[in-house]
């Protein structure tokens, strides 16, 4: 990795790519090709840590519970807390982002990030560590509000893909590694050093971020106050909504809280409009922009179903325990790991739009194969499913994810990383949902677990049909950047 981020230094003073791949011609910063790189490594250091923390705590809830005597519904909330905190407060974060400047947002959320997860680590009851994680995951919007923005200050256009590979490999590492990381420590130790971990983490990566990132003068523009609260009220709304699919009884209550977002996404486009410094900018989403976005959607749509449906499968029908579960899954993040670098890459070099039609085409394939599985296959068929959904998913995503930053202008990388973020949050969300929706209409948790396998199963073709549409819209991004290539 660091020789590859070494060599991009010079990139830098390189004119832009001429392939019709970049709408923005802004130049990168110029760095020497050592200290850009430890930039990066600095950046990549504090994603994973977030990351990790975004799934480490999963494996020690009924551990939690127990020693902090809660019931094991309120303590879910030590998970929920965490991610409620990041979604809701990412426009927040944006907006700051733009007033304080990237290097000093970033030098800020990585030490109030390790001083939360120390508070986590010291928590003497329940409500004290849920607070502690809800402080955890307003700084992580911190964190996430600037890491692809410092990426794309970093390095020019035509570098750009190998280092977003870099970061999806770094973000599927951080969540697949999280559980078994989990477990491995509470093997040994208390719950509490699964927080402890992050101290010594975010203590280097403050340091090496404080000597190489540059630092940019940042407008005193004034701040989207109304964009920001609004903005998160409605991301803060979708989730709980989202969250109450997974009991039968409340469903009435979560479309009626989904509803209510809507009216606050209406509002909050409102006063977008007519804001001087908006959060998120209205004539940001006009073309290969919007057909990203919405590509993104569909397909991290698609991946929140498998992620919550596939457990219930392979512990139902399969009869696994919960640790054969995860490593029939683990194949998935393992493939992404070692492929999205590669197709970040090649992302640079060749269509980056082909990349993405490729690479979806490939995951909806092996969505197609986990939900025609049947009920009693071999082992090797499941491993094969699950790698070759992370094949497709790996080689689409870095590429994609260049085009919809590379369709921002500079000055766009900020809002650009915030509709990347909450998209896929709400994305994720959107599919856990629908899963919490399938059990939850067929009555399949008052009944055997041979009708939750059927819901399970069924709803991975709502999977399917997900990255299918994915597939379309990339389709149609991939001709309108080859009509706009021809005609230029």
């Amino acid at each position: 990795m660091t020789s590859e981020l070494a060599t991009a230094g010079p990139a830098s003073r390189e004119t832009p790519a001429t392939s019709g791949h970049d709408d923005d011609t802004t130049a990168a910063v110029v760095l020497p090709p050592v200290r850009r790189t430890v930039a990066v490594v600095a950046v990549l250091m504090a994603m994973l840590m977030v990351n990790i923390d975004s799934s480490i705590v999963n494996v020690a809830l009924p551990q939690l519970s127990r020693d902090l005597h809660a019931t094991p519904a309120d303590t879910v909330w030590v998970t929920t807390a965490f991610l409620l905190a990041v979604a809701s407060s990412l426009p927040a974060a944006a907006g700051l982002a733009t007033r304080l400047g990237r290097k000093r947002m970033f030098t800020i959320g990585v030490p109030l990030f390790t001083l939360a997860s120390l508070a986590c680590a010291l928590s003497p009851t329940l409500e004290v560590l849920i607070a502690a994680r809800v402080a955890q995951g307003l700084t992580a919007s911190l964190l996430f509000a600037v890491a692809i923005p410092i990426y794309r200050h970093l390095f020019p256009p035509r570098r750009l893909g190998m280092v977003l590979g870099l970061n999806a490999m770094v973000v599927a590492l951080g969540i697949s590694v999280g559980p078994t990381l989990g477990g491995l420590i509470l093997g040994g130790l208390s719950w509490p050093w699964l927080f402890l971990i992050n101290v010594p983490l975010g203590v280097i990566s403050t340091v090496l971020a404080l000597i190489t990132l540059p630092h940019r003068p940042t407008p005193h523009a004034p701040l989207d106050i109304g964009g920001m609260l609004v903005g998160g009220a409605a991301t803060a709304s979708f989730l709980l909504g989202v969250h109450q699919f997974e009991d039968p009884s409340r469903v009435w209550l979560g479309a009626v809280i989904i509803a209510a977002s809507a009216v606050l996404v209406a509002l909050f486009i409102r006063i977008e409009r007519r804001s001087s410094a908006p959060v998120l900018p209205i004539q940001m989403f006009t073309g290969r922009f919007n057909l990203a976005v919405i590509t993104a959607f569909w397909s991290f749509f698609g991946q929140g179903v498998a992620f919550v449906a596939l457990p219930f499968l392979f512990q139902t029908a399969y009869h696994a325990t919960p640790l054969q579960s995860a490593l029939l899954f683990t194949p998935w993040p393992i493939v992404i790991v070692i492929v999205a670098p590669i197709s970040g890459r090649l992302a640079d070099r060749w269509s980056s739009a082909r990349l993405a039609v490729i690479g979806l085409a490939v995951y909806t394939g092996g969505l197609a194969s986990l939900a025609l599985l049947g009920g009693h296959p071999p082992v090797w068929q499941v491993l094969t499913s699950t790698a070759v959904t992370g094949l497709g998913f790996a080689i689409f995503q870095a590429p994609n994810n260049r085009d919809m930053m590379g369709a921002a202008p500079l000055s766009f990388a900020g809002p650009a990383a915030l509709t990347l973020n909450t998209g896929r949050t709400l994305a994720q969300s959107a599919g856990a949902g629908a899963v919490s929706m399938a059990l939850a209409l067929s009555g399949a948790s008052a009944l055997s677990a041979a009708a939750e396998a059927s819901a399970a199963n069924a709803v991975l073709y709502v999977a399917v049909a997900g990255a299918g549409a994915a597939v379309v819209v990339s389709i149609v991004k991939l001709r309108t950047m080859t009509a706009a290539r021809r005609s230029s």
